[in-house]
């Protein structure tokens, strides 16, 4: 890693929010390199101190804080580099995202913080950082598109890979819904949050989890003992 926005992506990975990070000056630094390990391939961030740099692209803005030859304030001068380093690594990457990272990003934060309600921000939490990747790019496409039905069915999918969704011969507001996984209470909570968000008011729906339902005239889904009549 070369650049701060590099660590801050690191250290989220490893669920370290930038906030936390604590950037620092030391004594003896690279003229070659924005931060510095002990481990100069290292690819992970696994601590909040951060050795930095100021001076490798920031030159205007350190130099006459940081010159040698003034002692004093030490402290000061360390709370000033922390800070503006924070501020530097944000813009660094507000820097590299287009409008829909920006979506994504508040989405997934207003989600995480109840803005959506209570139970939405308790279902989240049910999802992996992969699965909550597809919800938010789903709930983007909603709002541009409308699309409900075809988004629902491309993200439920998405999330199980198993299921299977059928649209009624005899209703066309109501969806036959296979999950293809064990009914559990959080199984169901994540498929309950699914069907709240994205399908509108009025769309009946039945889910079958491990079972599937029997279909007549498709004779893999008659079996006796693993089928469910409707």
């Amino acid at each position: 890693m070369q650049y701060i926005w590099e660590v801050v992506l690191a250290a989220e990975k490893n669920g370290i929010r930038e906030a936390d990070l604590q950037y620092e000056v030391p004594e003896v630094r690279s003229p070659y390199l924005e931060v510095s390990f002990y481990d100069l391939n290292t690819q992970t961030v696994e601590q909040t101190a951060v050795e930095v740099n100021p001076f490798y692209r920031f030159f205007d803005i350190f130099s006459g804080v940081l010159d040698i030859n003034q002692k004093e304030y030490g402290k000061t001068k360390e709370i000033f580099v922390d800070a503006v380093f924070h501020y530097l690594a944000l813009t660094d990457l507000r820097m590299g995202m287009s409008r829909k990272d920006y979506y994504f990003k508040f989405l997934v934060e207003e989600l995480e913080s109840g803005q959506f309600g209570r139970k939405a921000k308790a279902a989240i939490q049910l999802f992996s950082s992969y699965e909550k990747k597809y919800i938010v790019l789903a709930l983007m496409d909603v709002i541009s598109s409308r699309n409900y039905r075809e988004i629902f069915k491309w993200l439920f999918q998405e999330i199980y890979q198993d299921s299977i969704i059928y649209k009624s011969m005899d209703c066309a507001n109501e969806l036959y819904i296979y999950v293809g996984s064990a009914e559990t209470q959080e199984e169901r909570k994540r498929v309950q949050f699914l069907l709240d968000t994205f399908l509108p008011i009025g769309v009946r729906t039945e889910v079958f989890y491990q079972e599937h339902f029997g279909i007549l005239e498709v004779e893999e889904t008659m079996i006796l003992d693993k089928v469910l009549l409707i």
